[in-house]
């Protein structure tokens, strides 16, 4: 996995849990930048292996989520989107509807997306 495949996969793990459990799995902000949502202390971290696979949970802090009820998230997330190529996970986060298309801004880092919108996508993704 590389850093671009753990930032769509956290966000969209993210966008399940607030979902399924109404709670968030991380506390940080997702931004929203070029490539779709990250969250930027796992790029950060993550940065130095460059396009190179990394140590999946190498950044990982405990959430506000119980334990059993992340690890639900991390797998219904993986069976989900975990077979998708990192085109096809930059294609998923720049759906027009979700919560990226709504906050990106062309040659801007910074900008947070609420998760007040990362569920209003979970939402839509459903109907």
């Amino acid at each position: 996995m590389t850093n671009l495949e753990a930032n769509k996969l956290l966000y969209f793990a993210q966008m399940i849990a607030l979902g399924e459990t109404g709670r968030p799995l991380v506390k940080e902000k997702f931004q929203a930048w070029n490539l779709g949502p990250v969250l930027p202390e796992v790029y950060h971290t993550a940065k130095g292996f460059g396009d190179k696979p990394i140590k999946p949970f190498l950044f990982w802090k405990e959430g506000p989520l119980a334990a059993e009820r992340c690890e639900n998230v991390i797998k219904k997330t993986l069976d989900e989107f975990g077979e998708l190529s990192s085109a096809q996970l930059v294609a998923e986060s720049h759906w027009r509807k979700g919560a990226w298309a709504k906050h990106y801004r062309e040659g801007t880092r910074g900008i947070e997306i609420p998760n007040d919108d990362i569920l209003a996508e979970y939402r839509a993704r459903l109907g």
